[in-house]
């Protein structure tokens, strides 16, 4: 029995990688859903062709994109995101609630409650801890929230009557709801994804300054590559993200330092052993499901239908290109779609190979990041 949409209308602001996964995540498990995009005359023309919207709007057709629209996804850059609010609070008769899809939260979410404090709309801060490696409505998957965080921000960290709705919502697209307020939400990814974004940036600057970088680079092994991974992401991205978010990073990146100038002092000392072996200990409490995390291993996600022998089809095409599978972990059943399977593989090279193959025999499929 399929799961009831808690909306009937969604207007999505942006229908780049994230916007435009939201769209193709409810067209394909809430298809009853109607989804409006609104954006620039090309992307919507994407969004269109790949089926994440409906209808299509330009960026000054905001009121007659969000008209009956019970949700409201704004996906755009944080700047525009506080823009958009204001727009929305001064339409009459919009009785909606209104998430951002956002990577810091304090400065949307004291926008949006400001905003809509004697309005029906209600704002919800929210950020899905995903990724894919191509950008824009060409990088976006209806899988791309599956078995990842998706984080909800209320004032207080509990629940909303508009919260709920979302949290039901969310849950339907794959990802996995969780409550928090929006200074500890801001202070918990300062330290694992907005410091760690400036380190990767910073070792590849060390290696960089140095006569023969190519020389080095050469050398590079697995973790080197590991730990500058991100260091390639284009800095339009974090614009906002360090505007925003600056003074927690900044804190963060003391801290840090601190902390690494006295693991330096002890290099020729005994006193890094207990550092090596509790850092081993709780690395090993990473959730292993979650998508982001660097490992040996690399991983596609795969939907299998809810019909006999499908798995079995899945495995063997796979066999038949010669594609080994390393390990094959079962994510998430849903009734009437059937299952999420993550399958590994040894190399991003092979990982690749393989989505191509499953996709090009009518499965679902994305390569995790």
């Amino acid at each position: 029995m399929s799961v009831e949409a808690e909306f009937s209308r969604i207007t999505i602001v942006g229908v780049g990688l994230m916007g435009g996964s939201f769209g193709l995540a409810t067209k394909n498990f809430f298809p009853d859903v109607t989804v409006a995009g609104v954006d620039y005359e090309d992307e919507i023309k994407k969004a269109l062709r790949r089926g994440a919207v409906d209808e299509g709007y330009g960026p000054g057709e905001l009121n007659g994109a969000v008209e009956e629209s019970d949700l409201v996804v704004l996906a755009t850059p944080i700047d525009k995101i506080v823009s958009i609010l204001k727009d929305l609070s001064q339409i009459e008769g919009l009785d909606a609630v209104v998430v951002d899809l956002g990577s810091t939260k304090r400065e949307v979410c004291a926008a949006g409650w400001k905003e809509f404090s004697d309005s029906d709309l209600e704002f919800v801060g929210g950020h899905p801890m995903t990724g894919a490696e191509i950008r824009g409505i060409a990088g976006a998957h209806p899988l791309l929230f599956e078995n990842s965080v998706f984080v909800l921000v209320t004032a207080d960290g509990g629940s909303t009557p508009g919260s709920r709705k979302l949290e039901k919502f969310v849950s339907g697209l794959g990802g996995e709801p969780r409550y928090m307020e929006p200074k500890r939400h801001d202070a918990i990814v300062a330290r694992v994804s907005h410091l760690p974004q400036l380190i990767s940036v910073c070792l590849m600057e060390l290696v960089g300054g140095e006569d023969q970088p190519a020389e080095y680079l050469s050398l590079a092994g697995g973790g080197f590559r590991d730990m500058t991974r991100i260091a390639d992401s284009p800095f339009g991205i974090w614009e906002d993200i360090f505007r925003t978010n600056g003074e927690l990073v900044q804190e963060a990146g003391e801290e840090f330092l601190l902390r690494l100038k006295e693991m330096v002092d002890k290099l020729l000392e005994d006193g890094l052993e207990k550092a090596f072996r509790d850092a081993s200990q709780l690395r090993n409490e990473l959730p292993k499901s979650s998508k982001g995390i660097s490992s040996s291993t690399f991983k596609v996600a795969v939907m299998i239908p809810d019909r006999p022998g499908a798995l079995g089809e899945l495995t063997s095409i796979l066999g038949e290109k010669g594609i080994n599978i390393r390990d094959l972990e079962l994510q998430k059943v849903r009734e009437d779609y059937g299952g999420t399977f993550q399958v590994f593989f040894d190399s991003l090279e092979e990982a690749r190979k393989a989505n191509r193959v499953i996709l090009n025999n009518g499965f679902e499929s994305r390569v995790v990041d």
